[in-house]
Parts: structure tokens; C-alpha cells; sequence
């Protein structure tokens, strides 16, 4: 009866949601299944082409080149008209038109400091580029330790498994005691978890990868692609072309235009104007006319700036922000190398571990996996002298693949530091 109540129930969903249930679980599983392989270079290219951060700050430069010819504002054009009695009882008429204008290089300086903000922009774009490519090399080489690592779990996973059968099988003939089984299921266990542990590693990556590319498409590193180069110390003079430092040194040059600006300011306004009048009545000429306008004026002005305590302030203040400017990019620089040295000499580090476990540990692992489980099914180790020598292979192991992601990380620094 249950088994009749329960087709009678799932025979009263509509066709159409039962569709759109069966049509859910595929499109999940191709999510979860679809991780398309994705080298490194073609990731860095793929984030420089669709990251948000990238694009806006692209529009940013954009803003600022269009923002470059607001540096010419003129006020608006003064025009007036008046009637009334201006020369006699007659009512006369007067039209005239005037403008007030900036000193020219007042203009001309305004334009240069948005011009050098405008560079300031496109290095920062550069900069924000030399820092995507620095995240994505980490998460991507964050990803291929992970899926080396599970590589090496499930391998043992499955050998832990197998002897895991093996000590409960002696343990129901009695042929061993409870402390076999017990550590046998124990190691199997743990093995587990810290598959599960890293499942949600790699997650927590994908979702930061996904995320740096913005694709909609799941990637992973392509096995084949390794980060390995000799690296040696460099002039640190090479790094000064680098976007940041670039950016920084644009800084001064920023600081530098705002106080030609605020001097400038200083300059007198220029006023011109054009009148046109008309006089009814007897002229100085002894003619008469009519209030029609015919006689023409014009004036010319300067507006001198009497009262310049409070610019003098904002260009002292200027003077001081250049200093700020200069020291800034100084610090920068120094932080800047010093941080370079460092990630050579972590290199240097990883790559001689790299070595030592390519050249040696690997080999010893290798032999004392292969000994001890022979001696093992041979009879001449116990289980647990056969727990202790099989974690100590898997510790090589995990050891060798930490160190060559450490390794291939001070490189992705050496690479961001040399604008490689």
C-alpha cells in the first residue's frame, strides 16, 4: 500500500514540473561536471578582458580624457538693453553686449593639471591590470595544489581502504586484536575528512576564480602548465618602470600642475564690451537725430585680484603636497624593492626544496611505499610500523606539491615586481 501511495502521488505532479524538475538536475550536473582546463596565460587574459573592477576603471580613464576640455569654461556672454531718459527729456536707447574672460594661461594650466590627472588614470588602470594578473597566477596555482593534493588523497584513500578491509577481515578471524581495526579505520577516516576539507577549499577557490574571470563557464588549471624559470637578482632599477611606480611618480606630476594652477589664478580677469546707442534730440554736432541707435562704444577692463590671502593659502598648500607627492613615491619605492628582495629569496627557498625532493625525498617515498607494503603482506611489519612508514611517503608527498606552489607563487611575485 505505501509503495502504491507514493507512485500515486508523484503521478499527480504536472507533466510540465516534473520537466522542469528533471530538466534542473541535468543542468546541475553539467555545472558541476563542466570544468573546462585553462592555461594560465589564457586565464590572465580572460580577467584583463572581462573583469568589472578592469572595465570600470577603464571608464574612469575615459571620464577623465572628456574632462580634459572643461579646462576652457568661459562665463556666459553678457548682453543688455536700456531705454530711458540717459541723455535729455528725450527717452534714448542703448544695446550692448560684454564678456569676462580668465587670463589665457589660466586656461592653459587648468587643461595641463587635467591632463596629468588623466594620465595619473591610465596608470592606474595599468596597475590595477599588474594586480588582476598577480591574483589570478595565485589562485590558479592555488587550484592545481589542490587538485594535486586530492590526487594524492584519493591514492591513499584507496590504499587505506583496502587494508582498512584487510585488519577488520584478520580482526573477525581473530587473528588481530582491536587496536589494528581501530587505527586502520581511524586513518581511513581521517583521510576523508581531509578530503572533504579540501573539497570546500577548492570551492572557496572556484568561486574566487570564477569570479576574477567573471565567465559564467566553470575553468580549471591545466595540469601541464607549470611556472618553473631560473630567477636571479636583478637591478632594482627595472622596477621603476613598473605601472605602480609609474603611478606614484605621476603623483608629483599631478601635485606639480595643481600648483601652477592656484598660481595662475593670480592673473587679472579680462573684461570687453560693445555698446550701441541712439540719442533723440540736438547733438553736439548742432544736428538732429532721432533715437534710432548709431553711436558706438567700447570698453576693455582688467579685474585685478586685490585681496589674494586666501589663494596664496591653497597654493602654499599646493607647495606642501608636492612634498607629500615626492615623499610618497620615495616609500613606495623603497616598500617596493624591499618587497622584491624578499620574494627572490622566497624563490631561492622553494626552489632549492623543489629540488631536494625532486632530486631525493620523491625517490625515498617511493621505496618506503613499496617496502613496507611488501613487508607488510609479508608478515615481517605489523600494521601499525605499516601506518607510521606509509604517512611518512604521504607527508613527501604533500610536501613536494606545497613547495613547488610556493615556489611557483614567488615567482608570480617576481613576475609582478619585473612586469613580466
Amino acid at each position: 500500500m505505501k509503495r502504491l501511495k507514493k507512485k500515486f502521488l508523484w503521478t499527480q505532479l504536472p507533466f510540465a514540473y516534473c520537466l522542469l524538475l528533471i530538466g534542473a538536475f541535468f543542468l546541475n550536473s553539467t555545472r558541476v561536471n563542466a570544468q573546462t582546463p585553462i592555461t594560465l596565460q589564457q586565464a590572465i587574459d580572460t580577467a584583463l578582458k572581462n573583469n568589472l573592477a578592469i572595465k570600470n576603471e577603464r571608464l574612469r580613464t575615459e571620464y577623465s580624457q572628456k574632462l580634459i576640455r572643461s579646462g576652457t569654461i568661459i562665463p556666459a556672454t553678457n548682453v543688455f538693453a536700456e531705454y530711458g531718459q540717459m541723455n535729455s527729456a528725450y527717452a534714448d536707447t542703448k544695446l550692448g553686449v560684454s564678456q569676462t574672460i580668465s587670463f589665457p594661461k589660466i586656461y592653459a594650466s587648468q587643461k595641463s593639471l587635467l591632463s596629468e590627472e588623466w594620465k595619473g588614470r591610465v596608470l592606474q588602470v595599468g596597475m590595477q591590470e599588474a594586480d588582476l594578473k598577480r591574483l589570478v597566477t595565485t589562485v590558479f596555482f592555488n587550484l592545481s595544489y589542490l587538485q594535486k593534493e586530492k590526487s594524492i588523497l584519493q591514492e591513499n584513500d584507496s590504499l587505506f581502504a583496502e587494508f582498512l578491509d584487510k585488519a577488520t577481515f584478520r580482526f573477525n578471524k581473530g587473528e588481530s586484536n582491536i587496536l589494528e581495526k581501530t587505527t586502520a579505520e581511524n586513518q581511513r577516516a581521517r583521510i576523508g575528512l581531509q578530503l572533504a576539507q579540501l573539497q570546500r577549499d577548492w570551492e572557496l577557490q572556484q568561486l574566487q576564480f570564477q569570479l576574477l574571470l567573471n565567465t559564467e563557464a566553470g575553468f580549471v588549471p591545466d595540469e601541464t602548465d607549470l611556472l618553473t624559470k631560473s630567477v636571479s637578482l636583478v637591478d632594482t632599477g627595472i622596477l621603476t618602470p613598473h605601472p605602480s611606480m609609474q603611478y606614484w611618480k605621476q603623483k608629483q606630476d599631478i601635485a606639480s600642475a595643481n600648483t601652477r594652477a592656484e598660481q595662475f589664478k593670480l592673473l587679472p580677469d579680462l573684461s570687453l564690451g560693445y555698446n550701441l546707442m541712439g540719442m533723440k534730440g540736438l547733438g553736439a554736432d548742432d544736428k538732429e537725430y532721432n533715437s534710432s541707435p548709431r553711436f558706438q562704444s567700447f570698453q576693455i577692463g582688467l579685474g585685478i585680484p586685490i585681496f589674494t590671502g586666501g589663494q596664496k593659502a591653497r597654493i602654499n598648500a599646493s607647495k606642501i603636497n608636492e612634498h607629500i607627492a615626492a615623499n610618497e613615491y620615495e616609500v613606495k619605492l623603497k616598500n617596493f624593492e624591499n618587497e622584491y628582495a624578499s620574494a627572490l629569496k622566497q624563490f631561492q627557498k622553494f626552489d632549492e626544496a623543489v629540488k631536494y625532493f625532486e632530486n631525493t625525498a620523491l625517490k625515498n617515498a617511493e621505496t618506503i611505499k613499496v617496502t613496507a607494503n611488501k613487508q607488510f603482506l609479508s608478515g615481517e611489519t605489523n600494521y601499525l610500523e605499516w601506518v607510521i612508514l606509509i604517512n611518512q611517503a604521504i607527508s613527501i608527498q604533500s610536501d613536494y606539491i606545497e613547495a613547488v606552489r610556493s615556489r611557483n607563487l614567488a615567482i608570480a611575485e617576481l613576475n609582478y615586481y619585473t612586469n613580466q
